[in-house]
């Protein structure tokens, strides 16, 4: 146990020297290097330790594991120490690992100061190098697992978020023939995605420009539009400046007027945060102007990390379902076809999932879900008896094949409670059939599918959150093409079509649909463009992160 004891007060002294920093000549002396069995029992000890350091943070037993599967492969022989003397590469390992801040993550999960006290110690006996040996790596692997699949598990953080796809490449990072290949590897485990790289550095840069400007906020007051004079103009030209949406310029401009100039810069602010574009600047929009830099960087960090519970490689051919954007895109043969869609609403929300495409119903049959039948349907049906009849529905006994068909009208239906409801809805195929004309199916667990609609309004609106949780697209015709063009499927859609007939058409190739959900993305620009957080997300991922303090009677 003495040993032991020694490591953790060893350990614990690391933790408060959060100011130490690394000396100015980096030691390169001959060192003793550590015994296998120095090795073998440090790497347990500080495994065991650690995992113990940042709960709750499901995960992070693989790192650790990883760790412990890797100095067994190697007959524990050291990752840092070669040839008598301390890598060089380690040095760099914590420059890199001090910068993690920069993709939105802590410094502190990866024992930057603890390992820097090890590097300061003038003559570092066998020990304390295997224990230096073994945080070290344990660093690299937490670092290289957290930036290759995320830091946090999705589905603790909220259970509609069901997309998660981990992958193993920062395991092979252990089993590369040097540290330093270890450490020029690990800054590629970060998502290749663009969109990630193009995130990541407007973090850096909202980071930056938080921690060396105080904030310039405009003034609330009358709507400011062209033509107006005053500080407050002064305020917005100066606000659009630093968040990059008014490029420096040496042109010598009237700071407080309102001019042309201005106006375009204000409009393409409002576009990239989802407000209207009348280049006017109303309270919603100074609203959106005044959001703080520090928690614009917030927002970054927790879509970047959204990103890394992605696959680390997409599928060329996919359907992309942008729940923030109200959009689908589809990725298919090289082009791209977008469309509008109306999601779940706040109470029935979309879930974050990916499914495989596989077939579609034409005409189809509308059996109405439970949830749906009990919240929807029984309130109108208490209202108006004939509802049913009206919209075309048919009503069974129960949801057994050989359910009897009833009459609706014959049923007492204000004696029914919702608990008690039990009988099985169908609505007919018909121009009023709640799923239109098609139905898009990629079998899943949430009995979510895209479909048509009656309801084409509702494509006008702006923020279309309007269903019970499935997918409504704006064009479902086009969308039936696309996914069957050139195919025998494409024929036989058209003919059960113009049979009005009740078809399942198996696609030609399935495809991937991924339900994704991000509040800030990269405009066509390369500007950053915050979303509407329509399912209040962001505020579960602040909890998280870590962002949002415990109080001291919670943490204990």
């Amino acid at each position: 146990m003495k040993p032991l004891k020694q490591f953790i007060a060893v350990f614990c002294l690391g933790l408060l020297l959060t100011a130490c920093s690394l000396p100015n000549n980096k030691n390169q002396f001959v060192v003793e290097p550590p015994s296998e069995a120095q090795i073998a029992s440090s790497v347990k000890e500080q495994v065991s330790l650690t995992l113990n350091a940042f709960t709750p943070v499901a995960g992070q037993a693989l790192p650790n594991n990883t760790v412990l599967a890797a100095y067994k492969a190697r007959g524990y022989e050291p990752i840092w120490i070669k040839n008598k003397t301390i890598d060089m590469s380690i040095y760099k390992l914590v420059d890199i690992l001090q910068e993690s801040y920069t993709h939105g993550l802590n410094p502190i999960h990866y024992h930057t100061d603890i390992i820097k006290s090890y590097l300061a110690l003038k003559k570092p006996d066998s020990q304390q190098l295997a224990e230096m040996d073994v945080i070290a790596t344990i660093a690299l692997t937490s670092y290289a697992h957290d930036l290759s699949n995320g830091r946090y598990e999705p589905q603790l953080i909220d259970p509609n978020w069901q997309l998660d796809a981990p992958n193993n490449n920062w395991k092979d990072l252990l089993y590369l023939d040097s540290a330093s290949n270890m450490v020029n590897s690990l800054p590629l485990m970060a998502p290749r995605n663009p969109q990630y790289q193009i995130l990541q550095k407007w973090l850096v840069y909202y980071q930056d420009l938080a921690a060396k400007e105080k904030d310039i906020f405009v003034d609330s007051g009358d709507p400011l539009s062209l033509g107006d004079e005053g500080p407050r103009v002064a305020q917005l030209r100066a606000r659009l400046v630093q968040l990059g949406d008014i490029r420096f310029s040496t042109r010598k401009v009237q700071e407080d007027r309102f001019d042309s100039r201005l106006r375009k810069a204000l409009r393409n602010f409002q576009r990239r945060h989802h407000l209207v574009a009348d280049g006017s600047a109303g309270s919603k929009t100074i609203e959106m102007l005044n959001v703080p830099l520090a928690t614009r960087a917030k927002q970054l960090a927790y879509n970047l990390e959204r990103w890394r519970w992605l696959p680390s490689e997409l599928e060329a051919n996919r359907i992309w379902v942008d729940l923030t954007n109200y959009t689908v895109d589809m990725h298919l043969n090289g082009e791209l076809t977008s469309m509008k869609i109306v999601i779940g609403k706040a109470e029935r929300k979309t879930p974050v999932f990916k499914g495989l495409m596989t077939y579609m119903v034409t005409n189809p049959t509308w059996r109405v879900p439970h949830r749906i039948a009990r919240e929807n349907l029984l309130p109108k049906l208490q209202a108006d008896p004939n509802y049913l009849v009206k919209h075309g529905y048919k009503l069974f006994s129960n949801w057994g094949i050989g359910a009897e068909e009833l009459d609706s009208t014959s049923i007492d239906w204000d004696k029914i409670t919702p608990d008690k409801l039990a009988y099985r809805f169908e609505q007919e195929p018909d121009e009023g059939n709640a799923l239109g004309q098609f139905k898009f199916m990629f079998p899943n667990k949430n009995e979510i599918y895209l479909h048509d609609t009656p309801a084409k309004q509702l494509f006008r609106e702006p923020d279309r959150a309007f269903s019970s949780g499935c997918v409504r697209l704006e064009k479902p015709y086009e969308f039936a093409e696309q996914i069957t063009k050139g195919s025998k499927a494409f024929s036989d859609m058209q003919n059960t079509l113009k049979n009005a007939s009740n078809s399942v058409i198996s696609l030609p190739n399935y495809i991937p649909v991924y339900l994704v959900y991000f509040t800030v993305v990269p405009n066509a620009n390369g500007m950053p463009e915050f979303r509407n957080d329509v399912y209040s997300r962001d505020p579960l991922m602040e909890q998280a992160m870590g962002y949002i303090a415990f109080k001291p009677n919670e943490s204990i």
